[in-house]
C-alpha cells in the first residue's frame, strides 16, 4: 500500500479542508471506500487505478494551446465555497463563451451517477467563480472513445448537493462505515483490505473457518 495521492486542499473558513471533487465520486460509489481513502489515507493499486490515473495524465498533459482564445482549458482549478469542496477539470470548453466542462473516464459509455455528481460539481464551481450559468457538460469515455452529454438538471444538482453535504458528514465520522456488499466489490482495489464479505456475513466466514478444523466424522 502506498499514500493516498491526495489533491492539494484548500482551507475552509472553520479551520476544515475542502476535499477533492472526486471525492463525491467516490462516495457514491462506495461510503466505506470513500472513508478508506480521504481518511484514513489506504490505497491499494491495481489494473483499474493506473489506468484510470495513466488517463488523467494524457489529458492533463496537453497545453492549454487554445486556453489565450477562450475556446478550451485543460487542468483548470475549480473551488465551491457553497460546496466546499475544490479540484481539476479535465477540460472546460467554451462554446459561444459558455462553459462546458468534460471529465474523462476509463470505462465504457454508461450512465453513472457518480461520474454525473462529479461534473455536475464542477459546472457549480464554476457558476460560482464566474458568475454564469452551466447548464451541460460530458463524460468521455475513453475505452468507447465517445462522449455522454449531461445535462444538469434541477434534481441533479440537488443530488450534487446533498451529495457535498454527505460527505462532509463522512469525513467526520471517527470510525469507517460498514461495508454494504455488491458485485462492484470484487474488483475494488481495497477488497483486500475492507473485507466486505467478513464484515458484513461474519457468521458464515466463522461457520467456514470452523470447519476447517473440524474433526472428519468417522
Amino acid at each position: 500500500m502506498t499514500p493516498l495521492p491526495l489533491s492539494p486542499s484548500l482551507p475552509a473558513a472553520d479551520g476544515d479542508e475542502y476535499p477533492p471533487l472526486s471525492a463525491l465520486n467516490d462516495l457514491l460509489f462506495c461510503a466505506r471506500r470513500c472513508y478508506l481513502h480521504r481518511v484514513e489515507g489506504v490505497w491499494v493499486e491495481n489494473a483499474h487505478t493506473l489506468t484510470g490515473s495513466l488517463d488523467h495524465r494524457r489529458v492533463h498533459a496537453v497545453k492549454d494551446g487554445d486556453l489565450v482564445t477562450g475556446r478550451t482549458a485543460r487542468g483548470l482549478r475549480l473551488v465551491s465555497h457553497a460546496l466546499r469542496v475544490q479540484g481539476v477539470a479535465d477540460l472546460v470548453e467554451f462554446p459561444g463563451g459558455v462553459p462546458f466542462p468534460v471529465e474523462y473516464k476509463r470505462g465504457k459509455r454508461r450512465t453513472w451517477d457518480n461520474d454525473d455528481v462529479q461534473l455536475c460539481a464542477q459546472a457549480l464551481c464554476l457558476e460560482e467563480a464566474l458568475g454564469v450559468t452551466v447548464p451541460a457538460g460530458a463524460v468521455f469515455h475513453v475505452l468507447s472513445k465517445r462522449r455522454r452529454d449531461v445535462p444538469f438538471t434541477p434534481a441533479l444538482r440537488e443530488l450534487t448537493r446533498r451529495s457535498a453535504a454527505r460527505l462532509h458528514e463522512l469525513l467526520r465520522l471517527a470510525t469507517a462505515p460498514a461495508p454494504v456488499l455488491h458485485k462492484k466489490c470484487r474488483q475494488c482495489s481495497l477488497h483486500a483490505v475492507c473485507l466486505p464479505e467478513l464484515i458484513a456475513a461474519p457468521r458464515e466466514y466463522l461457520r467456514a473457518s470452523e470447519s476447517l478444523f473440524r474433526a472428519p466424522a468417522p
